[in-house]
């Protein structure tokens, strides 16, 4: 499935989706300390949020990789995402995430593959390569926690469709 950066997707985002919050400027923290600031989010053609791309600054050489949204809860308040199963030796592991690449099923697989050792149920990924991928297989990745998240994917999903309707 194609991914979209949220700015691209809906550029209006922040105040039509987001309530006025810039999620692009929160603070991510894992289990064991601050690992980077948002910079963007990927969306699937659906408007169904997928992934934080996340910014490690220097602590990484400014590094960029992508943390599946299921894994995060987020306070608005104090403008943080906190993904308490990632540790920071997740992040170092993790693949590269550069602004021109193109995101497709291996890439996807090689971030997954990260993160599948830390998680409470992890599944074995599709036979042989066989099966199309699909996000619904590993809900511990894309299930939405957060309940504001969850109403801002369901407000940028009717907002693309009415714009959708008018052109």
């Amino acid at each position: 499935m194609t991914l979209y950066k949220l700015d691209e997707y809906y550029p209006d985002y922040q105040n039509d989706i987001f309530d006025g919050y810039d999620i692009k400027s929160f603070d991510v923290y894992a289990r064991d300390d601050k690992v980077g600031s948002v910079k963007n989010m990927m969306v699937d053609e659906d408007g169904s949020f997928r992934y934080f791309i996340v910014d490690t600054g220097f602590w990484i050489f400014g590094k960029n990789v992508l943390l599946p949204v299921g894994m995060a809860s987020i306070d608005y308040d104090d403008k943080r995402v906190y993904a308490p199963q990632l540790t920071k030796q997740q992040v170092e592991d993790l693949p590269e995430f550069s602004e021109d690449m193109a995101i497709d099923n291996d890439y996807e697989e090689r971030v997954r593959g990260v993160y599948r050792p830390y998680m409470t149920m992890p599944i074995a990924s599709t036979a042989f390569g066989i099966a199309p991928y699909s996000y619904t297989q590993e809900p511990y990745f894309y299930n939405l926690q957060d309940r504001n998240l969850s109403t801002y994917e369901e407000r940028l999903r009717e907002r693309r469709r009415s714009r959708a309707d008018i052109l």
